[in-house]
């Protein structure tokens, strides 16, 4: 009877730790690239003293308040200088963001062939390009992104713009508990390409990143440095490499007890009862 108990005690034990969890991440990373396709976060508005819109047509100067270098754009574009820039990106736009020379913010915009977004009055369409310069990233201290990110791109032959290195943690809510624990943490190595995306039956999970530049390089480039939280979800770190089947990252049973204090108590606890229906059973037998 009693080791029945004893029985049903550990398989209840191996189910609440085996389950799967809830779970958020933060990341903490240098890159020089990242994507984010953005979500319905209406709360995120960046504040631009001032910018450069290089749309895809016919090359030519456009009226502007500031004199534009020839070079701002290259290829067939027309440039538009922008100046107190408000800008709340809609939902599901794809932004490509890398470093530009001279702490410079590069971002790319996909959308629909046949889309278009308004930015101070001028249509941005397919393949824009938006410039910001770091000192209006200075202002107001970073930029808040909100959606599915991917953080970095793998090292293949030719890649200029990867993550250079970065830092991930895991916690997780146990059932019936308010405290989320610790239970995972590890490093992310140079052209790593890293992704949070939903381990069960969510279509997406929207995460938060506040971007900033890093120190600049002796180029006179800058990387990003960022910081990104995901929801609690059910969701996992998935980690490409160049040439190299993905891999995901979500803490298993071991790691969850590792961490646990109650779970090690529990053992302890086991472990003693073990020990005292031992010596009853030798006891008995006598």
């Amino acid at each position: 009877m009693i080791s029945g108990v004893v029985l049903l005690l550990f398989v209840a034990v191996a189910l609440y730790y085996c389950w799967p969890r809830p779970k958020s991440f933060f990341l903490d990373v240098t890159t020089d690239y990242l994507e984010v396709t953005t979500d319905l976060d209406t709360q995120i508005v960046w504040d631009i003293s001032e910018a450069t819109l290089c749309v895809p047509g016919a090359r030519e100067e456009t009226d502007g308040n500031r004199t534009l270098e020839r070079n701002e754009c290259a290829g067939l574009f027309v440039r538009h200088a922008l100046e107190n820039v408000e800008l709340d990106w809609p939902d599901n736009v794809t932004l490509l963001l890398r470093s530009g020379p001279n702490r410079m913010l590069e971002i790319l915009i996909r959308l629909e062939a046949e889309q278009s977004i308004e930015i101070n009055g001028v249509s941005a369409t397919a393949e824009s390009l938006l410039r910001i310069p770091g000192r209006s990233l200075d202002l107001n201290g970073g930029l808040g992104l909100s959606g599915d990110l991917v953080l970095g791109q793998t090292a293949e032959h030719g890649t200029l713009k990867m993550l250079q290195k970065g830092r991930y943690e895991t916690r997780e809510k146990p059932f019936f508990r308010s405290n989320a624990l610790l239970v995972d943490s590890g490093s992310f190595a140079m052209g790593d390409a890293v992704a949070i995306e939903p381990a069960g039956g969510e279509d997406r999970i929207s995460s938060y990143a506040f971007l900033t530049f890093d120190e600049p390089r002796g180029d006179g480039t800058a990387p990003f440095r960022v910081i990104a939280t995901s929801p609690e979800s059910l969701s996992r770190l998935r980690l490409e490499r160049a040439r190299a089947n993905p891999s995901y990252i979500e803490p298993n049973w071991s790691q969850r007890i590792a961490n646990d204090p109650l779970a090690i108590g529990i053992a302890t606890l086991l472990s003693l009862l073990a020990t005292f229906l031992g010596v009853l059973n030798n006891l008995f037998r006598r």
